[in-house]
């Protein structure tokens, strides 16, 4: 009903501007004895708004003006009077522009739409240049109970201070998570819920938020308590202070977490995971979804039983399983184990300080490496392509390479059971 509302106020807008000059032109020309009116159409049509029409019969002329003219009114007070609830009560009075059919009905809405704006705030802004006319609602939140905050959307919000907590828990029944990190000591909770909604008053009823703090430890939960109302979409933004330690989890949504430099782990059965600026030990799971991870220093362990694996300008040691979506990794510095079950796996690295270990049951297998590597190194797959500006000493085969790069040093191994190898050197 809200959108209707908003439909009828804006069209009875309109009509009441066309009244406003109606009745400024009637006074002005009271003493003339014969009225004129002019056909009003858009710019498309504006060779019909140049013809003019014929007397009318009442004794209080009514002339139709072009929308154009409207430029007209900018001087008349009456607009000002527009922008307040009781401006709008002025709709009403164009009851006698109305055929007398659709009177009662027009009426009808008219006097519900106002009504249903009765407790709201709303703002009128009204362009004579462009001849536009803008009604904008304005929203608001208390802390700890469900508002409005924009056509068909709710939002949550609370406040909480953290500054003695160390272990922070975020889990959420379903919908998507957005974590970020700030300096501040205080922890600042909000909740948008949007879908079938009837009422902000149902959302206490099929929504639980909750938080909980217990000596160094708090949680954080999220949970649509009606399981069936699958029609409804949560999506929770949680900014916490960025040295906490962090678990969350979510059953079906996607989860987002940026700048935090304590120990981090994430899972969700079915979304995506995208992490940046973590700085610590890293864990990250996700049933049947993506992971990227970029901007990041640290020990990383990301997971999927589904999905794809990326990582970009990462330091440290990186572990990287898939059952079944390719890996990439893209400015790479540190041991890398990477492991896909059937997808590619294309790793480039800056600088290698620790292990490389890329292998998969089928699909391609590039590395770029320093050019400056030192390494052992063994590759197997159906062609192995080891580039010739290496310095290599070992056995070269079509399907295998084992030897030493440069003065030979930490292990790299790349395998795969049906498909090529490729060993670069970075540009």
């Amino acid at each position: 009903m809200a959108n209707k509302s908003w439909e009828i106020i804006v069209a009875g807008l309109l009509l009441l501007l066309v009244a406003i000059f109606i009745t400024s032109k009637s006074e002005e020309n009271e003493s003339n004895y014969e009225r004129e009116e002019a056909v009003a159409t858009q710019k498309a049509t504006s060779s019909e708004s140049n013809s003019r029409s014929k007397p009318v019969s009442n004794s209080q002329a009514v002339t139709v003006i072009n929308v154009e003219e409207l430029a007209e009114v900018k001087n008349l007070k009456e607009i000002e009077e527009l922008r307040s609830l009781e401006g709008l009560e002025k709709l009403k009075d164009l009851a006698a522009l109305i055929p007398a059919e659709a009177k009662q009905e027009i009426m009808n809405e008219l006097n519900a739409a106002l009504s249903e704006l009765e407790d709201d705030s709303f703002t009128i802004d009204i362009n004579i240049d462009d001849k536009l006319v803008f009604l904008k609602k304005e929203y608001s939140t208390t802390p700890g109970e469900w508002g409005n905050i924009s056509p068909g959307v709710y939002a949550y919000t609370e406040e909480y201070d953290l500054s003695d907590i160390k272990d922070v828990s975020v889990q959420l029944s379903t919908g998507s998570v957005i974590l970020i990190g700030s300096d501040n000591t205080k922890a600042t909770l909000t909740v948008k819920a949007s879908g079938e909604i009837a009422a902000k008053e149902l959302l206490k009823e099929m929504v639980s938020v909750s938080g909980l703090k217990n000596g160094r430890k708090a949680e954080f939960r999220i949970h649509n308590d009606k399981s069936g109302n699958s029609n409804i979409q949560l999506q929770t933004t949680l900014t916490l202070p960025s040295t906490i330690d962090l678990v969350s989890f979510t059953d079906a949504g996607h989860i987002e977490a940026t700048n935090f430099k304590g120990e981090v782990e994430f899972k969700t059965s079915g979304g995506h995971i995208t992490l940046k600026e973590l700085y610590g030990d890293i864990t990250a799971f996700t049933q049947g979804g993506h992971i990227k991870i970029s901007d990041s220093e640290g020990e990383a362990s990301l997971k999927s039983l589904g999905g794809h694996l990326t990582a970009e300008n990462f330091s440290g040691d990186l572990e990287l399983r898939t059952s079944g979506g390719n890996i990439r990794g893209k400015k790479l510095s540190g041991g890398t184990n990477a492991f896909s079950s059937g997808g590619n796996i294309i790793l480039q690295f800056n600088s290698v300080t620790g292990e490389i270990q890329a292998r998969n049951g089928a699909g391609q297998i590039e590395l770029t490496l320093p050019y400056n590597m030192n390494a052992n190194i063994t590759a197997n797959g159906t062609k192995v392509d080891l580039a010739s500006d290496f310095v290599f000493t070992g056995n070269r085969k079509k399907n295998q390479v084992i030897g030493k790069l440069g003065k030979g040093g930490d292990e790299i191994i790349a395998k795969t059971g049906y498909g090529s190898v490729q060993i670069r050197k970075n540009e």
